[in-house]
């Protein structure tokens, strides 16, 4: 239910507003002051404001207090009513960020109808606004481990340039993100994002698509270069582009120019080129698989993204944005579900690295209450593999006493009588401990 605050002096006018309001199934609240319209605001939200620009008060008009609303960075929309004595301080607050004008007397038909337009509009622009708030989420680098923010302090910096970056690092670390977010932060952001996936660039009519196709004149078919003109092209895997492929494309680098297909004319582009690779790119250049040239024309500056295990401090971030995100995609109520991910994959190594997160938190959320953690706790499989070594030896002895009981109870077929009497505990102390190691659904 709406909730809307009605701020007029005259007390006829807000029963009057208030009644005709209430009935069409909005939450009323009535301020006959400044002072209350103030208390209200500070200690209630509202979804639209009805201010009469006329108060009978010797700090605030209508005006000052519109002001002052707005100063609070209040997003209510406002509705300013005002009698025929009163137009030119409406007019002047239109021009203050009011959203309309309701002349007295106004018919409740008026008002209903101003009213549904406004908060109509509120809606809109609230969603826009959580669109545009996710859609620059989704392209952010998430997580505040030190060799994230290091990454992060990098974007910022190479971003604002026009320089050639390359992003390099295993598959599912975020390259694709990364190259993203450089251009949502560079002096290109307002132009194309423009994404070409090296591995199926085939020198057969590789400059059609590259450079498009011109006939009599015409422009037959736009390629991908003038489509990331004023733009960012973003080269995906470019370890994978056949040899042919990265000499044409070297020649665009070099120039900053090109002829379409059947043309003649000298098209020049301005464009922010980003590559991505997870090969090794000098490795491969010793295997004359890939061109040197290119390889410099390219990493101007490079992006050395790390693996999740190496910015393990940001699992809980990751967890909660992918979890969110997917519940609010599928309709779901939020879960948290960080401890569970933890648990299940307690001192994993992530090979997969974010990408391989991101199933697995979608996994949770779809089928974790049915997962049974003898089948599905990673330590169990491998821990003998595990370098305890290297852990503290706090998490090395919750490792063993996990990996134990969990061998125990499995060897007993989840009867915890039974394991408790083998392994010298009260059953009760067994629970405890269990609990304590969260170790759950055990029969």
């Amino acid at each position: 239910m709406n909730k809307i605050l009605i701020i007029d002096d005259e007390i006829d006018i807000t029963e009057s507003i208030s009644a005709i309001l209430s009935d069409e199934g909005f939450n009323c609240t009535k301020a006959l002051n400044p002072n209350d319209a103030i208390n209200f605001l500070e200690n209630n939200s509202f979804d639209l404001i009805i201010l009469d620009v006329w108060l009978n008060d010797a700090n605030y008009d209508g005006i000052k207090l519109l002001k002052l609303i707005k100063k609070k960075d209040i997003k209510a929309p406002i509705i300013i009513i005002s009698g025929h004595g009163n137009i030119d301080m409406a007019v002047e607050a239109i021009k203050e960020g009011a959203y309309e004008f309701v002349e007295k007397p106004f018919k409740s038909e008026r008002l209903t109808l101003s009213v549904s337009r406004a908060l109509e509009v509120k809606l809109i622009r609230d969603e826009n606004k959580e669109l545009k708030e996710i859609n620059f989420y989704k392209n952010q680098l998430i997580g505040s481990s030190s060799n994230t923010l290091k990454i992060k302090e990098i974007i910022s910096k190479i971003a604002h340039t026009s320089s050639r970056v390359l992003i390099t690092g295993e598959s599912g670390t975020g390259k694709d993100l990364v190259a993203k977010e450089i251009h949502n932060k560079s002096m290109f952001k307002d132009g194309p994002f423009v994404v070409i996936n090296a591995s199926l660039l085939e020198p057969n009519g590789i400059e059609n698509e590259l450079f498009g196709i011109e006939e009599n004149g015409l422009i037959k078919h736009t390629g991908l270069f003038e489509k990331a003109n004023n733009g960012s092209l973003f080269i995906d895997e470019v370890g994978e582009m056949p040899m042919q492929t990265q000499i044409k494309i070297l020649r665009v680098l070099t120039e900053q120019s090109f002829i379409r297909t059947g043309g003649n004319k000298i098209v020049n582009i301005e464009t922010r080129i980003i590559a991505s690779s997870t090969k090794d790119l000098v490795a491969a250049i010793n295997e004359n698989l890939f061109r040197k040239d290119l390889y410099h024309r390219l990493n101007v500056v490079e992006l050395n993204l790390p693996r999740l295990v190496d910015r393990i401090d940001d699992i809980d971030e990751l967890v909660a944005y992918f979890s969110n995100n997917f519940c609010k995609t599928n309709g779901l109520p939020k879960r948290n579900i960080i401890n569970e991910i933890k648990d299940r994959y307690l001192h994993y190594d992530w090979p997969g690295n974010i990408r391989e997160l991101k199933n697995a938190v979608e996994r949770e959320l779809i089928i974790g209450d049915k997962h049974k953690i003898l089948n599905n706790n990673k330590l169990n499989d491998d821990f003998d593999q595990k370098n305890v070594i290297s852990m503290p030896i706090k998490n090395a002895r919750e490792a063993f006493e996990k990996n134990y009981l969990l061998s125990q109870i499995k060897r007993f077929d989840g009867n915890i009588s039974k394991t408790a009497a083998f392994i010298g505990m009260e059953r009760s102390a067994l629970h405890r401990k269990l609990k304590q190691l969260k170790i759950t659904d055990i029969d």
